[in-house]
């Protein structure tokens, strides 16, 4: 399978070129969200994970167009506390700073004692083994499953799972890489409509109780609010044992990238 990257040498550090996989619908030589994200987030983990906490909340800012010229991608370690540690990873194309992600790890430990409200663990899982080749399935209520999205221009709401392809060659994407690039897909679920993505995220937030299990994740629109052009979307986050965090986008109008 191949991967959304290729690593090169650039400038005499380690960078990564994006190669057709990783188009984004926006324009030929721009690289789609998921891709971006997912990379950041091997590199976060890779070179700032601590053994024993969990990624609880990453946070990336999509600062301009992620082009599939070679990217650097450098960390540093923001807070280092018993409970809480913070890292940062900053991407950088031409010198120029394109996207960073703040990666907030918390201790895990035993949960809090008392009963709780919780929604509906339901998992709203696609039907994988009727179709072993798929890679994506999605849905929405008046179409049910099928693995091309074209099916669902409507007004619905949207679920996607995904078996997510590796970020780098002969490196299977780790579990957590798997939850962030699905979650980008908030931004897909949350602005679909009858007339395609009319909006396009500057930003994902990535929120986890756990990591999943398995090789698919899904993600499943529980609100979309968009005013004077300016949209928020949320999403619980599956694997196939239940919720395992949400995701959290805003987005700005684009439907002018396809005039």
């Amino acid at each position: 399978m191949k991967p959304f990257f290729e690593v090169v040498s650039h400038d005499g550090e380690v960078a990564y070129r994006a190669n057709e996989h990783a188009q984004s619908a926006w324009g030929d030589d721009h690289v789609a969200g998921p891709a971006v994200v997912g990379l950041l987030a091997q590199v976060l983990e890779d070179e700032q994970h601590v053994e024993g906490f969990m990624p609880a909340r990453t946070t990336f800012e999509l600062l301009r167009a992620f082009k599939t010229v070679p990217t650097i991608v450098r960390t540093e370690t923001i807070r280092t506390g018993s409970r809480i540690k913070v890292a940062r990873a900053d991407a950088f194309q031409n010198d120029t700073l394109v996207a960073t992600a703040m990666y907030v790890q918390y201790r895990m430990s035993e949960n809090a004692p008392g009963d709780r409200w919780r929604p509906d663990a339901t998992v709203p899982a696609p039907p994988v083994d009727t179709d072993p080749g798929a890679v994506t399935w999605y849905h929405s209520d008046r179409v049910g499953w099928t693995s091309e999205l074209e099916k669902h221009l409507n007004a619905d709401r949207s679920t996607a799972w995904w078996n997510v392809l590796p970020m780098t060659a002969d490196r299977p994407p780790s579990p957590y890489v798997r939850a962030v690039t699905t979650a980008e897909w908030t931004s897909l679920v949350t602005n679909l409509g009858a007339e395609w993505v009319g909006y396009i995220n500057g930003d994902l937030t990535v929120a986890l109780s756990r990591l999943p299990e398995g090789d698919w994740v899904g993600v499943r629109e529980d609100s979309h609010i968009d005013t004077e052009g300016i949209a928020v979307g949320t999403t619980t986050l599956y694997d196939v044992h239940g919720p395992i965090g949400s995701g959290m986008v805003t987005a700005l109008n684009n439907t002018r990238a396809f005039s």
